[in-house]
């Protein structure tokens, strides 16, 4: 039996189960994963497609560069929690203006899934999947991920225990995790967004108000 960091192991004396076993076995988990999901967020689909749309903006090639032009994301979004009706106001607050801040735009992009990714601990590029997997608000997929790293236990599973719960609040207490971790962490990356936003908007009035009173920007370039 060979051993690997992930935890995961090889049988060398082939599996356990023929290979048509394991791809049902796989198969009826992801099925059950997705009822669990559809059960939670009620029409999915619809909501995606009613409200929301990823708005993507076109990258024009840089001149004399190798860099192809194309469309990219922008990461803004207008997604809105729809499972925290039975928390506590507190909770419910601080989700709601987190998701709040989506469509605020920095330089032409959207901070909410970068914020949420970093108090979340993961990457952007996972988040935004399980957005797109789950129709969950990034405020509800940043309480997922909070209530599993001070659990232990699997974003999966929580989703499941969050389907079988009445509120988050109530996974939270199953869990023995408090609430309070999850609203600072919300307050935190909102924080974040707002700050960047303010720091955004002050530089760009600092650099028109130099291009007014000094046509010559190297010397303020080369300072800052």
């Amino acid at each position: 039996m060979s051993h690997f960091p992930s935890g995961c192991c090889i049988n060398r004396m082939g599996p356990l189960f023929p290979k048509h076993q394991q791809l049902e076995a796989k198969m009826k988990t992801k099925v059950s994963l997705l009822l669990c999901i559809a059960t939670l967020v009620p029409s999915v689909a619809s909501l995606a497609e009613s409200e929301h749309r990823e708005i993507t903006k076109w990258i024009a090639s840089p001149t004399g560069s190798l860099i192809g032009s194309g469309y990219t994301s922008t990461y803004l979004t207008n997604i809105r929690a729809k499972t925290t009706e039975r928390d506590d106001a507190k909770l419910r607050g601080a989700i709601n203006m987190l998701d709040g801040l989506g469509m605020v735009e920095v330089r032409g992009f959207g901070l909410l899934p970068a914020a949420v990714a970093w108090q979340a601990e993961t990457t952007i590029r996972k988040l935004v999947a399980e957005q797109a997997e789950t129709g969950l608000s990034y405020g509800e997929l940043l309480m997922a991920h909070t209530l599993a790293s001070k659990s232990a236990h699997g974003f999966r599973e929580v989703i499941a225990m969050r389907n079988a719960a009445r509120s988050w609040g109530q996974v939270a207490e199953q869990l023995g995790v408090s609430t309070d971790v999850i609203v600072v962490r919300a307050n935190a990356a909102s924080n974040r967004i707002r700050v960047a936003e303010m720091r955004t908007h002050q530089r760009a009035q600092r650099d028109s108000s130099l291009q007014t009173t000094n046509p010559n920007l190297h010397h303020y370039y080369t300072l800052h």
